[in-house]
Order: structure tokens, then sequence, then C-alpha cells
């Protein structure tokens, strides 16, 4: 292999690098048990969630918000048969950030539980949505299930 050609192959690899580091996640809907204070991530996700679990939302964009709103919704339902609204939360955004976080606090100390971050006490489907103005900009299905114990 001569120089010229073992050149090539490096610069291929090179830009090879450096156009997959350049790429941005899509926006997606994060929903998990754990909260992972030094990274600022929810740290084990998953799509099904005992009542009684614990639960954070997040929804990561991937670059700064390009948008000054955000409203996360749950719905009954599915992301194909959604039913009806369960309850909303619409807030300020900008473009410093790229990932927005619900989580709450329990009446009984610790993290909200799935009931009551969902406010569905039964189990069954329950579809999140972030959405800004009239455009939709992820969906997260999640399944609630009775207490194991």
């Amino acid at each position: 292999m001569n120089r010229l050609s073992k050149l090539a192959i490096f610069l291929v690899i090179a830009m090879g690098a450096f156009f997959s580091s350049c790429s941005t996640e899509e926006p997606h809907i994060v929903c998990g048990r754990e909260w992972n204070p030094a990274l600022q991530l929810v740290a084990d996700t998953t799509s099904e969630f005992e009542l009684i679990n614990p639960m954070i939302v997040q929804f990561r964009y991937g670059t700064g918000f390009d948008f000054p709103t955000i409203k996360i919704a749950f719905y009954e339902g599915t992301a194909a048969n959604k039913g009806k609204e369960i309850w909303k939360y619409e807030t300020k955004v900008n473009e410093k950030v790229s990932v927005y976080t619900l989580q709450g606090h329990s009446k009984r100390g610790g993290l909200m539980t799935a009931a009551e971050m969902t406010r569905h006490h039964a189990p069954g489907q329950i579809v999140i949505e972030a959405t800004t103005g009239d455009r939709l900009l992820a969906v997260k299905e999640i399944t609630l299930i009775k207490n194991k114990q």
C-alpha cells in the first residue's frame, strides 16, 4: 500500500468520525425510575411502571430549544387511539437548554409515583406528548400496571 492510499483511507475514516459526531439526536421523551443529579438525566428508562414506582419524565431535544414554549400533556390510551386528556403542563423555554424534566415530590416523600405523575390511579395505557404551538415534537407510550407486591 503506497503512501497516497494510506492517506486516502485515513481521510475517509477522519471524515466519517467528524460527520458522526455532528449528528443530533431526534427529539424524544424518556421516562424512568431513577434520576442522576450529576448528569441531570433520567438514569433508568422504561415503558412499564407499577403504580407505586417512582416516575420522572424528560423531554430531550438534541439541540437548544428553537421554540418559546413547550407543552407536555398526558392522555389515556395509545398514540394511535388517544383518549381524553388527563392533564398538561406548559412552560416557557429558551435556546440555552435542550432537555426539560418533569419530576415532583410525593406526599409520602421521595419522587412522585407513576400514579401521582400521570394522575391516573388505575392500570392502563398512557400517552405523553410534547408539543409547541401546533407542532408535535415527541410522543411516548407507557403502561401502568398493578403493584406486584
